[in-house]
This record gives structure tokens, sequence and C-alpha cells, in this order.
């Protein structure tokens, strides 16, 4: 019997975050986060904390039956912190179940999309990457760091 490959699903990723935007009705950049996490407390049991991990930890997503709670690094750049929630909204949507060692697996690689989908949705990004290629312009805009926009950008092969 072959080998059943387990690779990231960074399209469905994508998809599932332009639908939130969509369901959420959020259209003006920055995307706003805290009308993300309104818009999923009306439609699941969440709550959101922020904590002082060390350095090694930005964030978790914990599920107790239907109940989850996302803790996000409070000693991070903001940045970072917009960047951790939404990783670990996607995992939430997606239904992934990970622990640290998974560092390199197709659901954190999914959640990375996810995020990345959801702070800087790529239709948009396109055409303001269109009318200025200046990156720390840009990553203001989207209130992300240049490194999360240029990964973006890279993996999108818009650059």
């Amino acid at each position: 019997m072959d080998e059943i490959v387990n690779t990231a699903q960074k399209g469905a990723a994508r998809n599932l975050a332009r639908k939130l935007l969509k369901d959420a009705k959020i259209v003006n950049l920055p995307v706003s986060l805290q009308k993300v996490l309104d818009f999923l407390k009306t439609k699941t049991n969440l709550q959101i904390y922020g904590y002082g991990f060390s350095e090694k930890v930005s964030g978790m997503l914990v599920m107790i039956g239907d109940e989850a709670t996302i803790g996000f690094n409070n000693t991070q750049h903001w940045h970072r912190r917009r960047f951790t929630i939404s990783h670990e909204i996607g995992h939430l949507l997606m239904g992934h179940t990970c622990n640290p060692v998974d560092k390199g697996s197709p659901q954190e690689t999914e959640a990375h999309q996810f995020a990345a989908e959801l702070l800087m949705p790529l239709a948009r990004l396109k055409q303001d990457f269109k009318q200025t290629e200046n990156l720390d312009e840009l990553s203001k805009r989207y209130a992300v760091s240049k490194e999360a926009l240029t990964r973006h950008l890279m993996e999108c092969r818009v650059i």
C-alpha cells in the first residue's frame, strides 16, 4: 500500500481566512482583530488572554470540550501578537490539535498561511503592491512586520 503523504492545505487555509473576513464583514485595513474576535465569539466559546510567556512561546490554543482559549505572549511586539492570535485562530477554525514539537508540520504551515491571509488579504495586497513596492509603508498599512509581509509576498509569488 502506498504511503499517505500529509501535506499542508495552503489554499484551504487561505480560503478559510477569506471566508472569515467576508462573514465578519471586515473590509478596512489594517484588519481589526477585535472585530474578528467579536465575530468569532458569537459563533464559538472563545476566550483570549495575554500572558508573560517565555520568549520561546508566542502563543497557544487550548481546547477543553467546545471551549477554546487562546493565550498570547503579551511581552512581544504588537505585530507579533497580532500574527500569533491570527495563527491560533487558524488552528481553531481548521480543527487542529498540535503540540510544541509540531513546528514544521502541515498544521503549522496551514495556520501560518491562514494568519498571513487574514492580516494581509492577497487580493488587496496585490493592488497595494502595484501602487507602491515600499515594504515599510505596506507593513504599516497592514499592521504586520516587514518580515511577515515579505514572506507572504514571496509565498504567494508576488515577488
